[in-house]
């Protein structure tokens, strides 16, 4: 197995950039989306952490959910891909920088929501990672991990893409519910479909 790096990684993901990948979504893709956002269910006013944004395709509408008077503090590995999210030109409820979900630089109970959209697999220590997210959302703030496509799809597409990102795969439900369980979270749905995609759903646990 692969051992996992944040440097490989972000390098991996510069490349995507430099490719035009995953800079937009698809009709189909857009179709899943609609149903995420019923499922999120974002209020106005709401802060929102983004691990692994991306080139910034969803935080473009993560800030009009939350208008102005919300937040949406969203990063990623690769400074190319930041590049291109700032290219965007966002509002100032956005707020993007380069770094790792291992040190989130906030403070302690920051946030509402976190979302996870197409990025869990990649994180190179995902205990220490739901320990961040732990730690900046509020008791009670719900972290969503969401892939457009289902687990074994997904697998198998992180398998064949590069040696960067072999290893790169989604645990079945009792692995991510044990993991969840040991790091504060209690997860309350998981949904795993291969016309709609994956999605788990949980809670912060209250201090």
């Amino acid at each position: 197995m692969t051992e996992m790096n944040d440097s490989d990684i972000g390098a991996f993901f510069d490349e995507c950039a430099r490719n035009g990948f995953l800079e937009s979504f698809s009709p189909d893709d857009e179709e899943k989306l609609a149903e995420l956002f019923k499922r999120w269910d974002i209020s106005k006013d709401m802060r929102i952490v983004e691990p692994g944004c991306g080139s910034g395709r969803l935080t473009q509408r993560l800030a009009d959910a939350v208008g102005p008077g919300g937040l949406v503090y969203a990063f990623d590995l690769s400074e190319e891909m930041i590049r291109l999210a700032l290219a965007r030109k966002l509002p100032d409820c956005v707020q993007f920088a380069c770094g790792s979900v291992e040190t989130v630089p906030a403070a302690g109970a920051s946030f509402d929501i976190a979302i996870c959209f197409s990025v869990f697999p990649h994180f190179s220590d995902p205990p220490k990672a739901l320990d961040e997210l732990r730690r900046v959302l509020k008791p009670g703030g719900h972290l969503w991990i969401n892939h457009l496509k289902g687990r074994v799809a997904l697998n198998e597409m992180h398998r064949t893409a590069s040696q960067v990102i072999i290893a790169h795969e989604l645990p079945d439900e009792a692995e991510m519910e044990r993991l969840f369980a040991g790091h504060g979270f209690a997860v309350i749905e998981l949904l795993d479909s291969v016309d709609t995609g994956y999605s788990l759903h949980a809670v912060a646990g209250k201090d």
